[in-house]
């Protein structure tokens, strides 16, 4: 790839540490419905999509592993060699 195209961006809701409506979802979950709507938005086939590179705070538990690849295969938008990185602040 020579070029780096932001096409579409989204982001999940911030919501209230083990009291909020979110406290037992998934942060791949969350982040597969970010995915899926910024693909979208974009109206770009999914097929065209090269690469995803995610932000994540605070990776721990089920989401310290890539949790940008485990999104993208969640949000069935990949095939087996989908590259994403997660990358912390």
């Amino acid at each position: 790839m020579k070029e780096a195209v932001i096409v579409s961006t989204a982001r999940t809701p911030i919501g209230r540490a083990y009291r909020g409506a979110f406290n037992n979802t998934q942060g791949q979950s969350l982040a597969a419905h970010a995915i899926r709507h910024a693909v979208e938005r974009a109206g770009v086939d999914p097929a065209e999509v090269d690469d995803v590179v995610m932000g994540c705070a605070m990776q721990q538990g089920s989401t310290g592993q890539n949790v940008a690849r485990q999104a993208l295969v969640g949000a069935r938008r990949s095939g087996p060699s989908s590259p994403a990185a997660s990358r912390s602040p």
